[in-house]
């Protein structure tokens, strides 16, 4: 059994999109993740690494996730072949089990929870 954890910024908002076939939600999220040394120039090297969330997780990212959060992907390691182009070489992409976010809730969203009355005030 192969699980990987991947941990890096998002790079883009999470686009729910639906599988033709079976009618499920997913959606494909993208990372950066520095390197934690330099090259011979002194540059920093990123990675970017593609996880796919499917169901009920791809709709919490969906609601919860944005461009720029932290988040921590686990899930299988599955390798990815471009038929239409045969030229370019075999990816890879993280089919996650289990997405956490680690960047704290954007200020808006905790303005929004404030505002909200809890069960005991509304009654």
């Amino acid at each position: 059994m192969l699980k990987i954890t991947a941990i890096g910024n998002l790079t883009h908002d999470v686009e729910l999109k639906m599988n033709e076939t079976t009618g499920k939600p997913y959606a494909i999220l993208r990372i950066a993740s520095d390197r934690r040394y330099k090259d011979r120039d002194g540059n920093r090297l990123t990675d970017f690494i593609s996880i796919k969330v499917r169901g009920p997780l791809a709709e919490f990212c969906a609601t919860h996730a944005w461009k720029g959060c932290k988040l921590a992907a686990v899930g299988d390691f599955e390798t990815i072949c471009f038929e239409d182009d045969p030229n370019r070489q075999p990816g890879f992409l993280i089919k996650a089990t289990e997405v956490e976010l680690l960047s704290p809730k954007r200020v808006e969203d905790a303005v929004q929870a404030a505002q909200q009355p809890t069960d005991s005030e509304a009654a």
